[in-house]
């Protein structure tokens, strides 16, 4: 019995679309070696078109598609070489791609399409002067994503090694000496220029370990000539206009986004339900709605929610002329527009620093603090000379650890502009009202509140950020509210190493949450928890529900477990609170969401009805139908504005929920999220995940870059993270 041209071979297993009766042993011959093999064929599974093993046969034929069209692939995408778009001015290359993906949906398989582009930067025309090059390479290129062009294959740079050149030998597996200029030349037809060229070494296991006990690691040799980094690095992310240069070729609108690829007449019809617009609510007014992410002046005008007065601070700057004009302007600008908004600013403390190293900076807030010692200082205002990381860390360590203090530190080139401004941003005005408000939540102040009806609740965000400078370390953090209102937050943040930590990590977060919270509301318990869980994707899902979340009845604390302490442990925690608190009640209900941000679903708004004139759906566009997955209770959600490119979608999953929520009732979990995207008081506008979530990503990001500890207690119920 012959196999036939009609089966399919991921490299493990072999896929036939007739059943295969008998165990049989075929022979053959190795392609390379010409050696005979014999195969040994044995019937293992049946399986329906419905099946994952299917599915996965799916994917693998469309892979194979784009293969015999010409794509390549690279990573898990493939792109069209021969469609570069080339961007001189910056040594780029743009390369379109696609990355595709198949998947049993709530009523059928669909094929789900997305567009991707690879960013690529040629190391030696963008490097030229030789001397700089070297000195930085560590800080421009370590642990990038690098692609060699001869083979399409991705790898993260570990080190240059500028002694070694084209021209350095090594040895092969025969035994043979051969230099790295001839080895590319004959292995992949590659003719080498430039003999001067450091060369990369990238090893397969961590530098210096070694794969098995007595053996070297693994070392892999590429040549910068052949290879070009990938993606989007930080440098370029502050260079605007390259920004918006790469921008203008990446980021599509919803008709060319749609319409670029033809799969068929139409795509998948879905049903969609859009909020309504959310009302905000300051000072004084009847409030005021806005989707378009264009608050600021409502806020100016009718005034923060909760107001806190900035009486006694500081503003520390260098001693320079124009710096101390540009402070003097800054603290005017600021008391106009307290008196507009009805906060109380009175004139603060003067700190002059003569250099602006990052010891001189915090040698001079000490100073400014000591003058001050005994009085309440409601804010510490830095003007920085540059954007150095250095001085900013130095800072922020000091000011949240070591001398708690609320503080705002500012770019002076912010409020400068560029120099025909005339000494000042021609959007002072606006700059400075940010700022100011800014300042108000890091006091412990309120912009706006949404009404949020459910009441003796507590919403908590949970997210990840790896550290900076532990290496194998996630700093979690966790955001929680500890008011009625749901405008005032609880912060903490925790190193982990590996899931079991980040499992205790979390029982301590929602411990320490629930006595707060208990602290702030008349010695009270809230009745229910929304935990949303951000930083994990659909891979981890099953680990979430059920090791973070158990199977069995919910108590206080039942929302971390671990296969080896189970119930046991949350339910001590729950006795442990239950008892210092001195309440009898019953257990606290809890709904766990998984919030997950990378997704490649995009849906578009027809405008008409006929599939032509598409558009971004309006902000608070839910769908619960058609693309969801049959075996969970997840739907998605655009909360925010989008009026470049196409707007993402967010998927939540609610993996636990005993919330005692009907289905029909469950659409207050959808406006619960809405309203919650509301509440990020760094930006007057929605976002895309519930605030709780996006505050805690502000903490993890800043503990992480730059504090690297746990912040001191005094800081921990105000946004000092923003």
């Amino acid at each position: 019995m012959e196999i036939g041209n009609n089966f399919i071979f991921d490299g493990m297993i072999l896929y036939l679309t007739k059943e295969w009766h008998r165990e049989q042993i075929l022979e053959a011959h190795h392609p390379l070696t010409g050696i005979p093999v014999a195969v040994k064929f044995k019937n293992s599974v049946r399986f329906g078109h419905n099946d994952v093993q299917a599915i996965n046969c799916y994917n693998i034929v469309i892979h194979r598609c784009l293969d015999l069209i010409g794509y390549k692939q690279m990573g898990r995408n493939y792109f069209d070489t021969s469609r570069v778009i080339k961007v001189i001015e910056y040594c780029i290359e743009i390369l379109p791609g696609y990355e595709t993906v198949i998947r049993l949906y709530e009523d059928q398989l669909m094929l789900c399409i997305e567009n991707r582009f690879k960013m690529e930067e040629e190391f030696l025309k963008c490097n030229r002067n030789v001397e700089h090059f070297q000195k930085e390479t560590d800080l421009l290129f370590k642990g990038q994503i690098i692609i060699s062009h001869y083979n399409n294959k991705l790898y993260r740079l570990t080190r240059f090694d500028f002694e070694m050149t084209p021209m350095s030998t090594f040895q092969r597996q025969d035994g043979t000496i051969i230099t790295l200029k001839e080895y590319f030349e004959t292995q992949y037809n590659q003719k080498i220029i430039h003999l001067d060229q450091p060369i990369i070494v990238r090893f397969s296991v961590s530098e210096g370990k070694p794969k098995q006990p007595g053996e070297p690691p693994q070392k892999t040799y590429l040549l910068p000539e052949l290879c070009r980094p990938t993606g989007i690095t930080n440098s370029m992310k502050k260079d605007f206009k390259q920004m918006r240069t790469l921008s203008f070729h990446t980021r599509l609108d919803p008709d060319k986004h749609a319409w670029q690829l033809k799969l068929g007449e139409r795509l998948v019809a879905i049903n969609a339900r859009e909020l309504e617009p959310e009302k905000l609510i300051g000072r004084i007014g009847l409030g005021y709605t806005g989707n378009n992410a264009a608050w600021v002046k409502d806020v100016k005008r009718q005034g923060t929610y909760l107001t806190k007065d900035m009486v006694n601070w500081i503003v520390v700057c260098p001693n320079k002329q124009d710096n101390i004009n540009l402070g003097f302007r800054f603290v005017q600008e600021v008391q106009s527009l307290g008196q507009i908004m009805r906060m109380k600013v009175g004139d603060p403390l003067y700190q002059m620093i003569d250099g602006i190293s990052p010891i001189e900076y915090v040698q001079g807030v000490q100073t400014a603090l000591n003058r001050v010692a005994g009085h309440n200082i409601n804010m510490l205002v830095v003007l920085l000379a540059d954007d150095n990381k250095v001085r900013y860390d130095a800072l922020k360590k000091w000011l949240c650890t070591e001398t708690p203090v609320s503080s705002q530190c500012i770019l002076m080139s912010t409020l400068t502009g560029k120099p025909t401004d005339g000494g000042v941003n021609k959007n002072f005005s606006s700059i400075v009202l940010k700022i100011l408000l800014q300042i108000n939540c890091k006091m412990g102040g309120s912009l706006w509140k949404v009404n949020i009806p459910m009441k003796e609740g507590m919403i908590i965000g949970y997210d990840l950020y790896h550290d900076s400078t532990m290496k194998g370390k996630t700093v979690g953090a966790c955001v929680s509210t500890i008011n009625q209102d749901y405008t005032q937050f609880y912060s903490q943040t925790r190193p982990h190493e590996n899931p079991t930590e980040l499992g205790h990590n979390l029982i301590h977060f929602v411990r320490k949450a629930l006595r707060k919270y208990f602290d702030n509301n008349n010695r009270t318990l809230p009745k229910r928890i929304f935990l949303y869980r951000d930083g994990a994707g659909d891979g981890q899902i099953p680990y979430i529900r059920d090791q973070e979340v158990s199977r069995d009845s919910f108590d206080i604390f039942n929302i971390v477990i671990t296969r080896y302490f189970e119930v046991r442990l949350v339910r001590e925690a729950c006795a442990d609170v239950l008892r210092k608190s001195g309440i009898q009640s019953d257990r606290i209900k809890l709904a766990f969401t998984v919030v997950t941000k990378k997704i490649n679903m995009r849906i578009f708004k027809d405008v008409v009805g006929n599939g032509c004139h598409l558009r971004n759906p309006e902000p608070g566009t839910v769908i619960d139908n058609v693309i969801t997955h049959p075996e969970r209770f997840d739907f998605y959600m655009i909360p925010q504005y989008a009026n470049q490119g196409t707007v993402t979608p967010v998927c939540y999953n609610v993996v636990y929920d005993d919330t005692g929520y009907s289905p029909d009732k469950h659409q207050k979990v959808n406006f619960l999220a809405f309203k919650l995207c509301h509440l990020y008081y760094n930006w007057p506008g929605t976002v895309r995940v519930p605030t709780v979530c996006q505050y805690a990503h502000k903490l993890a990001f800043l503990v992480a870059q730059s504090i690297n500890k746990e912040v001191d207690e005094f800081l921990r119920d105000k946004l000092f993270f923003l």
